[in-house]
């Protein structure tokens, strides 16, 4: 017999222990259950309270990449196409953006998640080499070829979604 899923929606005021009241019982019932609890927020500033809140409850950083991944909307996560063809257009744009694509290259290497917008991007590259060569690098086209794209074993968007697979907790933003 298939079970129902048990849904929760909850809303409360600053302060009251909201944190707790959701990853208490949603760690418990993903251990005890082997499955996987998603909290969706409603902003980022919670998704970012939650994540950090999670250290404690998995405090080895590896442990804690396995059971938790923190998702957000496409339009967050640098597009490794969209970096490689303005990495092939320097030859129209002037050397001048060769150093600062350097630097995100650097970041993209070190990044665990790609997030560009409140993740840990530099945002001093953005004054580098401006918007258009930064955070419109993120998935915003609606372009994307999904498996078809040279990039999909590394696309950071792809990765979130293959690990969400496994987690025992998911936090989203809706």
């Amino acid at each position: 017999k298939k079970e129902k899923p048990n849904i929760v929606i909850a809303e409360a005021g600053t302060g009251i222990g909201k944190t707790l009241g959701y990853l208490a019982p949603a760690s418990i019932w993903a251990e005890k259950n082997k499955g996987t609890v998603w909290i969706s927020t409603f902003t980022r500033n919670l998704q970012r309270q939650l994540d950090a809140e999670l250290d404690h409850l998995y405090p080895v950083p590896e442990e804690k990449a396995v059971n938790v991944v923190v998702r957000k909307g496409r339009e967050n996560y640098l597009c490794l196409l969209n970096f490689e063809e303005t990495v092939n257009s320097i030859s129209n744009n002037g050397s001048d953006i060769a150093i600062p694509l350097g630097l995100m290259a650097r970041w993209i290497l070190a990044s665990h998640d790609g997030d560009m917008v409140g993740g840990d991007f530099p945002s001093w590259l953005i004054e580098l080499l401006g918007k258009k060569q930064t955070i419109d690098l993120t998935d915003t086209r609606g372009e994307c070829t999904y498996s078809a794209c040279s990039h999909y074993k590394r696309c950071f968007i792809e990765k979130s979604q293959r690990r969400t697979r496994h987690a025992k907790i998911v936090v989203a933003n809706h």
